[in-house]
């Protein structure tokens, strides 16, 4: 190989290392913490759909007397 080879070898690699380093990671990095992120957040609104779900089923509402309608006099 020549120089001018080992050159353009050497400016290639550095393209590439640039633009793995400045873009293509940092993109990565981002949608894998936004996933997991997601994820958290989904499993904390099942845990409050279960916990509520619960709290429901334990606690039976009592009839406290029955509804009378009205009208508002003006």
């Amino acid at each position: 190989m020549s120089a001018i080879g080992f050159i353009l070898l050497g400016i290639f690699l550095w393209i590439f290392y640039n633009l793995f380093v400045k873009v293509i990671w940092p993109v990565y990095k981002t949608t894998s913490r936004l996933k997991k992120q997601f994820r958290n957040m989904a499993e904390q609104r099942e845990t409050q759909n279960h916990s509520t779900a619960s709290q429901n089923i334990e606690t039976p509402k009592e009839k406290v007397g029955e509804y009378i309608e009205f009208e508002e006099v003006k």
